[in-house]
């Protein structure tokens, strides 16, 4: 035990300070380390909120500068005009029309009446004020046998000058005074993010306008009902039911393309929409107003796309074109010398990029009118002169005919079926002749025997007598035989049976 000096005290002295443990002096440490490490977990994201919110805020007080320098310079008001100029420009000569069937009892809606059905309602667009032709969609005005046209709060009567179902093209005339028409714009000078408008009906709510800009342009093979020629701008400017018909138009207020669907799981407006392109509406529009339908450019080939991994084996940089799967005997490119496995890539001066394509070009071409058509074959580029000729109008129709039995026939059908005949050799999905009930699949080795009274026994004699013969209206009348000798009637195109609208 320590002993107590007296000698060594000192009672002036400061007492001893007492030594920190080496196990505090860690603790502190460890405590200093975590407290920087909150600071640095819950700090730091504070801090940058801060920062990134004054930051915000600077920018928004930039922006807000400019915008009112730019209003004070009226870029603002200039910008907002052309879209106002745009669409009055063409507003006044966009319309209304509602349909109707007569027989039946009243069937709800505007439009209706006794002993009439009420059809539905779409849009359409003034294009010649002088002659009162308005464009519209074929599916608005199908099967109706009154066409009411209302601008704003007048009600004018329209009749039918032309339509096509394989384009939804048709071309109404006014009964009575118009005051404005839309002109025509280039829908190949369109390109992907030009700002569009579209104008029409929707939902009854007339000369609605909306706006967005162009998402694709040369849309084609969407899975839309029927067999349509398919040359769309797809747009994210809101379409919904009763715009069909109506324009869309640029920021010249020009109209480049006629709204006709929409691509949507809903039935109502989900950013897709799309246009017939001015290129090809224009075109078939002059066509029914000169001759109240179309005449096809016809290039006599069977066509696919081109596969990616086939492109270098063909000669191609990338997979692009239509390649040539069969070719007609005898027809225009049979007569140019084009030959199966050639890929095509341009069409009197049109790129071709793939199938669809090449069908839309063709189509709209004149009529025995030599054009240039650039091909691949066997990796070298090579140029052939091409007549168009009209396509044969069961072709167009959905009708695939040809001279002798199509296939190998077995044995016991081979002595019973006439070598010489004209046959059905495939029918196109949703085409007139498909909706006729034709189904080589269901009633094989149909042979055709007369078109309406006039009998047929070559290629030549059908596609001349059903040139002369069909009537957009009335339809063609095909006279048939059953493989069995049972004699059928047919008509094919013309209205459709009012029992099958849904």
């Amino acid at each position: 035990m320590a002993s107590f000096d007296p000698i060594d005290f000192d009672p002036d002295a400061p007492p001893p300070r007492p030594e920190t443990p080496p196990v505090r002096r860690g603790f502190l440490l460890v405590l200093f380390v975590l407290m920087l490490m909150a600071g640095a977990v819950y700090g730091m994201p504070y801090l940058a909120q801060q920062i990134g919110y004054r930051y915000e805020i600077g920018r928004a007080t930039a922006a807000a500068e400019m915008l009112e320098t730019l209003d004070e310079q009226e870029i603002i008001a200039r910008s907002s005009a052309l879209f106002r100029l745009a669409s009055t420009r063409v507003q006044p000569a966009v319309v209304n029309i509602r349909t109707a069937a007569q027989g039946g009892p009243m069937f709800g809606g505007p439009g209706g009446g006794p002993g009439t059905i009420a059809l539905g309602a779409g849009s359409g667009v003034v294009i010649d004020v002088e002659n009162g032709f308005v464009v519209t969609n074929h599916h608005v005005i199908q099967d109706a046998d009154r066409i009411t046209v209302r601008l704003g709060r007048r009600e004018l009567s329209a009749r039918l000058v032309g339509s096509d179902e394989k384009t939804d093209l048709a071309v109404l005339q006014v009964e009575g005074r118009l005051e404005a028409e839309a002109p025509w714009g280039d829908s190949k000078a369109v390109d992907i993010g030009d700002w569009v408008l579209a104008i029409g009906s929707p939902y009854e709510l007339d000369r609605s306008v909306t706006a967005g800009i162009v998402s694709a342009t040369g849309r084609g093979g969407l899975p839309l009902s029927g067999d349509l020629y398919q040359d769309f701008i797809q747009t994210d400017a809101a379409i919904n039911p009763g715009n069909s018909g109506g324009p869309l138009i640029n920021l010249k207020g020009e109209v480049i393309g006629i709204n006709t669907a929409i691509l949507s799981e809903t039935g109502g407006y989900q950013g897709i929409g799309l246009a017939i392109s001015s290129a090809l509406a224009k075109k078939v529009v002059e066509q029914l107003i000169e001759q109240g339908r179309v005449i096809r450019g016809y290039l006599g080939v069977t066509i696919r796309d081109v596969l990616p991994e086939e492109a270098k084996a063909l000669g191609l940089e990338e997979a692009r074109g239509a390649q040539v799967m069969g070719v007609v005997p005898g027809g225009p490119a049979d007569e140019a010398g084009l030959r199966v496995g050639d890929v095509v890539l341009e069409i009197d001066g049109q790129p071709v990029d793939d199938s669809n394509a090449l069908r839309t070009r063709t189509i709209t071409l004149p009529i025995e009118r030599s054009v240039p058509v650039t091909v691949v074959r066997g990796g070298e580029r090579e140029r052939v002169a091409v007549t168009i000729r009209a396509m044969p109008v069961l072709l167009d129709l959905g009708l695939l005919v040809v001279e002798g039995p199509p296939g190998n026939l077995p044995a016991e059908l081979a002595d019973r079926v006439p070598a010489d005949g004209l046959y059905i050799a495939d029918v196109s999905p949703g085409s007139p002749a498909a909706r006729s009930g034709l189904d080589p699949r269901r009633m094989p080795l149909l042979r055709i025997t007369a078109v309406g009274p006039v009998p047929v026994t070559s290629m030549k004699a059908l596609n001349e007598l059903a040139a002369s013969q069909y009537d957009p209206e009335r339809g063609l009348q095909l006279q048939l035989e059953a493989i069995d000798g049972t004699p059928l009637m047919l008509t094919i195109g013309g209205p459709e049976p009012r029992g099958r609208r849904p």
